[in-house]
């Protein structure tokens, strides 16, 4: 039958067709609800949706479990900058020179697989994490040596830490001071970090370098009372330096090689003027 007529007779009979045809589609839409009204309740109550219900429940609390894990997981993945990763590997070969009286660390190097990113540092470094298992790919392997380049000709090499210490050592071992009190703590200072030596880092031995600048205020202020002349002056400036910089090295969050050796020439700075006080 055509969409559009201009008989009357054949627009009355498509009319009453539709008109059929509604009807009955809102009968069988009545009697779809009814039914569906019956059974909802029937199916609520069944004991063979509840472990359905109970599945979805679950899931729902290891979905919440799971994005919560990887929310942690983000904010862990800290990209690492390069030159702080070199920085601390040269602080570390530096520690251990200067744990060693008698040796020296000609050179160090490592290689590392990592994923390489830009960071606000410069290159960055990402670790593999382990939570990845076998998804993570991309990694790349970084090498790199550090070598101690010699003094210039003329310039003293600086001593190792061991090395000025046990210089501290004699020095304080001087009749003139021996039998003060403060050179007494000095002394057991020094044993204490020569027995510990094996397990030295820059936070244990900047605050060793503090306890033992505030025993040396102490020995400049007895030796004060009994002296002539400028050397105790000079001592005692050597000793606040001293003091200056484990202030300023206390807490530092990337410490560096140069920083040890710093400590290393204030120790001995102290040193040299306390044995002109008792030269």
């Amino acid at each position: 039958m055509p969409l559009r007529t201009d008989d009357l007779r054949q627009a009355r009979v498509a009319y009453r067709a539709l008109e059929g045809r509604m009807q009955s589609a809102e009968r069988r839409a009545e009697q779809l609800a009814a039914r569906l009204s019956t059974i909802g309740p029937q199916l609520a109550a069944s004991d063979e949706t509840a472990p359905l219900r109970q599945r979805i429940v679950d899931l729902e609390a290891e979905n919440f479990r799971l994005r919560t894990a990887l929310d942690k997981l983000a904010q862990l993945k800290a990209d690492l900058p390069l030159q702080t990763l070199v920085a601390g590997l040269g602080l570390a070969a530096a520690i251990g020179e200067a744990s060693m009286p008698n040796r020296a660390v000609a050179s160090i190097g490592a290689t590392v697989q990592t994923y390489l990113l830009p960071g606000e540092e410069g290159l960055g470094l990402r670790f593999q994490q382990p939570e990845l298992g076998a998804f993570a790919v991309g990694l790349s392997a970084t090498a790199f040596e550090l070598a101690k380049v010699p003094p210039a000709p003329g310039v003293p090499a600086p001593r190792s830490l061991y090395a000025v210490l046990q210089d501290k050592q004699r020095v304080l071992a001087e009749a003139d001071i021996a039998r003060l009190a403060p050179a007494a703590q000095l002394q057991a200072k020094i044993a204490e970090l020569f027995a510990n030596s094996g397990a030295w880092h820059f936070g244990y031995l900047v605050q060793a370098a503090a306890d033992m600048a505030t025993q040396e205020r102490a020995l400049a202020a007895l030796i004060a009372q009994q002296a002539t002349g400028g050397v105790p002056g000079a001592y005692r400036a050597a000793v606040e330096a001293l003091a200056a910089l484990t202030a300023a090295l206390t807490g530092k969050a990337n410490p560096v090689a140069g920083d040890l050796l710093a400590l290393c020439s204030a120790l001995d700075a102290s040193t040299a003027a306390l044995r002109a006080f008792v030269s």
